[in-house]
């Protein structure tokens, strides 16, 4: 399984979700990604939870963008709003990120609070949920950027 295969079992994926944090363990090949996932329709519910990633070959976190005036802060109060996808994410990336070995899989993290991404290359992705039951968003549904 990989992180687009856990993305399918989620009503909105990662689509909207808060990235509280990344733990990378080298010694082990491993990164953990907690996360807050909506769960309904209207987003008004979420769930913690824990992505690992094993067999890690790479995490490429692209330097953030600071510029108040447009919201792009580097360490928001309530966790990093993201949104994800699979392979590189644009050509740019993809010219610079390295060669994904055979039965790996890229993913891409897309950081709306830093204008930049996250790239995760590994083996194999599984999801566990950290809290029993999901429970009223703490976060309403983050605005549209209108720049």
């Amino acid at each position: 399984m990989n992180i687009a295969d856990l993305e399918a079992t989620l009503p909105w994926g990662l689509h909207d979700a808060r990235l509280e944090s990344i733990e990378v363990d080298w010694l082990n090949a491993r990164a953990t990604l907690t996360v807050r996932v909506r769960v309904t329709a209207g987003q008004d519910i979420d769930r913690r939870g824990r992505i690992t990633v094993g067999g890690l070959v790479f995490c490429s976190i692209d330097a953030p963008e600071i510029d108040p005036s447009r919201h792009y802060e580097p360490v928001p109060a309530d966790g990093l709003w993201i949104g994800s996808g699979q392979g590189a994410a644009n050509d740019e990336a993809k010219s610079r990120l390295p060669l994904v070995p055979d039965g790996c899989f890229i993913h891409w993290l897309f950081v709306q609070n830093w204008n930049r991404f996250i790239h995760i290359c590994g083996r194999n992705a599984d999801l566990t949920w950290l809290e029993p039951q999901p429970a009223r968003a703490r976060q309403a549904r983050p605005p549209k950027r209108t720049d």
